[in-house]
């Protein structure tokens, strides 16, 4: 696969800079990539919003990255809990957070859950889950609901929506092809909104 992350900021660069990069220009890649990452999750949200207009929630599996996390445990809470790897687009419902299973057991999902419904729901049986294990989220990790004390968890597979920012192999960061030319444009309006627009001091194609 190509880097199709670096290849949107490169675009985003020379049209920035006019032309092809100068050593003197200070506007660099690794900057752009930052905004690439922004734009990444503007898309998806407007993909997903169009989708739902149509009367889908469907996402696109192409923005969806996964990962396997150790699961810990914490001995004053008494509770199971891993860390989430990533930033991952703010979606309705909670599903930018796609899904949370164990690593061999992929079709045996966790239920989200509102730490407020288990305890208006604690002793009631529909605060059982029906048996199910659940988790709710704080901040960067995820605490684990129903998963008794003697589980032996190891680790979990996550899966982000837009979950460019953790550990992925550059690699494997490859954005469809019919969104790139969109983003390329989205990078270059929103860096030079922000008014950072970069001046070349020298001009190295000038002919003396």
């Amino acid at each position: 696969m190509r880097n199709t992350r670096n290849i949107i900021a490169e675009q985003a660069q020379r049209i920035i800079n006019g032309g092809t990069a100068t050593p003197d220009v200070e506007v660099r890649k690794e900057e752009l990539v930052v905004f690439v990452d922004q734009v990444f999750t503007r898309y998806i949200k407007q993909s997903f919003y169009e989708n739902r207009q149509e009367g889908s929630r469907y996402i696109n599996g192409s923005f969806i990255y996964s990962f396997t996390e150790d699961v810990q445990y914490d001995k004053i809470r008494k509770r199971h809990f891993a860390e989430i790897p990533s930033t991952y687009v703010n979606l309705p419902l909670g599903i930018g957070l796609y899904q949370v299973s164990p690593v061999e057991d992929e079709y045996n999902s966790m239920i989200p859950v509102n730490p407020n419904f288990l305890a208006m729901s604690n002793g009631l049986a529909v605060g059982s889950l029906e048996g199910k294990k659940g988790y709710f989220v704080e901040n960067t990790t995820m605490i684990f609901v129903n998963v008794p004390t003697s589980y032996k968890m190891k680790s979990v597979l996550i899966k982000l929506v837009g979950g460019v920012q953790g550990e992925v192999d550059p690699e494997n960061i490859d954005i469809p092809v019919d969104a790139q030319a969109d983003m390329v444009e989205m990078v270059v309006r929103l860096y030079t909104q922000q008014g950072q627009t970069a001046i070349d001091e020298v001009n190295n194609n000038n002919k003396k």
